[in-house]
Parts: structure tokens; C-alpha cells; sequence
């Protein structure tokens, strides 16, 4: 149980994480003055993932929509999807 705890915080920790990585590469031109390394795929990711509300809670919505564009980014700059 321990172990099984531990490894679903280190799991939320990495997704966290992940998505910040995301959220500053998209908004670097807005924060850096430039944009970052990456920041095509996260422009690309943007516009491939359209805002929509299955839950109907805006926190939670916002949360899964970001997570969405995350893994659209992610598999572009992998090679994964182009």
C-alpha cells in the first residue's frame, strides 16, 4: 500500500510538472519576450485541441483541455504525431 501510494504521487508529480514544461513554453513569447525551443508544437497543439466543457466544473474542464494540448505537444516534438 505504501509502495503503491508512493509511486501515485511520484505519477502526479511528473504530470504536473509536464504540464507546467507546456504551459511555459507555450506562453514564453509572452514571458521571455521570445519564444522557447518548442514553441511551434505548442502553437500547433493550441489549435488542435478546440475548448470544450464535458464535466461542466471550468476548473476541471480547463485542467483536462490543458492536459489535452500537453499530449498533442508532447507526441509532436517526440515524432509521435506530426
Amino acid at each position: 500500500m505504501k509502495r503503491a501510494t508512493l509511486v501515485g504521487f511520484f505519477l502526479l508529480y511528473t504530470s504536473f510538472l509536464a504540464l507546467g514544461f507546456y504551459e511555459m513554453t507555450a506562453k514564453s513569447p509572452h514571458l521571455w519576450g521570445r519564444p522557447l525551443p518548442g514553441w511551434w508544437a505548442s502553437d500547433q497543439a493550441e489549435h488542435t485541441i478546440s475548448w470544450q466543457q464535458p464535466t461542466g466544473i471550468f476548473p476541471l474542464d480547463k485542467l483536462l483541455h490543458e492536459g489535452q494540448e500537453a499530449v498533442v505537444f508532447y507526441a509532436l516534438l517526440t515524432g509521435l504525431r506530426s
